[in-house]
């Protein structure tokens, strides 16, 4: 469970900071930007977090994972082709109304996996009250680093769709590594995923 959560937290934090930065240079975008793609990203979670706390409606975290690893390039592509959508030239500006609704919609599928991953995760632990805490703990964790290691990694060594297919990569990985339970492969994989980034 604590890998999990600590995957949970690189992985969105990763995809929001991916998502804004495409959605920003893509959209001629400035602060108001980000705070309705902000806003979008909590709306979704929230309802992911609703779908997630339903049991019937829950698969397998790894397969959560692998759903977001592939949502992930997916809406960056959306983000990067959005203007195209609403406009008959490249480069003309987009109205901010429809550009807010467009990082909505952007946020949204993302937003929904990372949501629905939380109770997910949490379900495995053993106690209601202090697993509730330490998913939030170590997702807190797994942000942290996750921000500080794509914020550093994404414009100066990677594009941002390179780096959204890195981060799929540490996700799909970490995701089945996360699953076992022996450490060696845990350390390997680890240690892998270091060199990859």
């Amino acid at each position: 469970m604590i890998r999990k959560a600590l995957l949970l937290g690189f992985f969105s934090i990763g995809g929001q900071v991916l998502l804004l930065r495409e959605l920003i240079s893509s959209l001629n975008g400035d602060e108001l930007f980000i705070g309705t793609a902000f806003c979008g990203w909590l709306a979704a979670v929230a309802v992911g977090a609703l779908i997630g706390g339903n049991k019937r409606w829950c698969p397998p975290v790894s397969v959560l994972f692998v759903i977001g690893a592939v949502v992930l390039p997916l809406m960056v592509t959306a983000s990067r082709l959005s203007p195209l959508l609403v406009t008959e030239l490249v480069g003309e500006a987009v109205p901010f109304g429809t550009a807010a609704l467009l990082s909505w919609l952007v946020m949204l599928p993302l937003g929904l996996v990372s949501g629905w991953l939380f109770p997910a995760i949490a379900r495995e632990g053993r106690t209601a009250v202090t697993t509730v805490a330490a998913v939030y703990m170590y997702e807190g964790i797994g942000a942290f680093v996750g921000g500080v290691l794509i914020t550093v990694a994404s414009g100066g060594i990677f594009s941002t769709m390179e780096m959204a297919c890195v981060l799929c990569g540490v996700v799909v990985a970490g995701g089945f590594v996360a699953g076992q339970k022996r450490r060696l492969p845990v350390l390997l994989a680890g240690g892998g995923c270091l060199l990859l980034l």
